[in-house]
């Protein structure tokens, strides 16, 4: 860039030229647009002034002025202000060409009027302060959004390792083990208990196939060392869900606490506290928030997919508790708006209770091909599917076996 003495005393190249004839033109100053610091703010000044000219003469005859080169004789035309402009405009990096095209209709109008040149800069200068200020702080207001972006996704991974420590803690000293059964067992159906045996006409029932897959146990000892809270373990076939669930005195607590009672958002699997395990309740409800990452009940959404209910050995979810070890068999999957019906716990008299098992079982997207009557006992799963549903699986006792 040249100095101030080099442009006085040398040659000014043909673009130089042109731009000291727009800026000498336009009576730009270097007060004008020394503020404005950047190309960027430089460009939007001189658009907006050349706006504001352009407003003041549109009704103005329009007098071509010709430019003579003997006319930029620094010593005589140009004075400082102009060469200052010229000067701010290169230290900018501003491209000439750029200036020259935005002014250069000023070459075609008499700017005789002070007062109009005046009212044109002021009216820019506040357009553009104004502009500055708005960009400033939407400026301000993005930085901050992107910082509390930053930690809240900072703080989720952080909470996803945590879990994923925990869930690989728990593993450890779950001892969680299948438990073999033998090929004639017990039936639970509401109090009726029926022995079912293999015969050599009579084929074994997928039902009766369920009914003696190996059951889950686990040390609840080791567990409840961890979170006295703890009441259960859970393992639902095809998915990820392999849990232990816990239960307070409300549905609220374990949606932001982890296993071991640390804040979360992520939350653990809960039994509804209005359940008992061990007494069950017509229907008995376990929690969880359904993640993305398929932690927690984030893996039910496998359920509503035909490769999951198109293979009958997904169909059981496994229960182990203190005292026995449970098997239930899938006979509802779905989603659905908020409610509380499923969630119902107890019911007045058989017949509403008939009524519940006939809606929850045609809300199904497929037909599990399973009979439930009023002497089933219902295990529902309930998760978060996205902002505006949630989903569902029911399931019905088909085996419980004390331990």
């Amino acid at each position: 860039m040249k100095n101030k003495n080099d442009i006085l005393d040398g040659a000014f190249s043909s673009e130089e030229k042109s731009l000291l004839e727009v800026i000498n033109a336009s009576y730009l100053s270097i007060e004008d647009v020394k503020w404005l610091k950047s190309k960027w703010w430089f460009r939007r000044f001189i658009k907006v002034y050349a706006k504001e000219l352009k407003k003041r003469y549109d009704d103005k005859p329009v007098i071509k002025k010709e430019f003579k080169e003997e006319e930029l004789d620094p010593i005589v035309e140009i004075d400082d202000e102009i060469i200052d402009v010229l000067d701010f405009t290169q230290s900018i990096k501003m491209p000439s060409k750029e200036v020259i095209e935005i002014l250069d209709f000023t070459k075609t109008i008499d700017i005789t009027d002070v007062k109009d040149i005046a009212d044109a800069t002021e009216t820019a200068q506040k357009k553009v302060k104004l502009e500055k200020k708005i960009w400033t702080a939407i400026s301000i207001i993005c930085t901050f959004v992107i910082i509390i972006l930053s930690i809240i996704l900072i703080n989720w991974l952080l909470e996803n390792k945590k879990t994923t420590n925990m869930v690989d803690n728990i593993y450890e000293v779950s001892e969680l083990v299948e438990v073999e059964e033998e090929t004639t067992a017990p039936i639970v159906a509401g109090e009726e208990e029926t022995t079912i045996k293999e015969t050599t006409t009579t084929k074994l029932s997928d039902y009766y196939k369920y009914a003696n897959m190996n059951m889950i146990e686990a040390n609840f000892d080791n567990l409840k060392s961890i979170n006295p809270d703890t009441v259960g373990w859970i393992k639902v076939s095809g998915t990820k869900i392999n849990y232990p669930y816990v239960q307070a005195s409300d549905n609220d607590y374990y949606l932001k606490h982890s296993y071991d009672k640390s804040s979360n958002k992520k939350g653990w699997v809960f039994l509804d506290y209005r359940n008992d395990m061990e007494s069950l309740s017509k229907n008995t409800i376990l929690y969880a928030h359904g993640l993305t990452n398929n932690t927690m009940f984030g893996s039910m959404r496998t359920v509503l997919k035909p490769a999951w209910y198109n293979n009958k050995s997904n169909y059981v979810i496994k229960i182990s508790t203190p005292t026995s070890n449970q098997l239930w068999h899938v006979f509802s999957v779905y989603t659905i708006e908020p409610e509380s019906y499923y969630i119902t716990s107890r019911f007045v008299d058989d017949t509403e209770y008939e009524k519940f098992l006939s809606t929850i079982k045609s809300r199904s997207i497929h037909d599990f091909g399973i009979d439930i009557n009023k002497n089933d006992y219902v295990l529902t799963l309930s998760s978060c599917y996205d902002k505006t549903k949630r989903m569902v699986i029911h399931a019905k006792l088909i085996e419980k076996q004390s331990r």
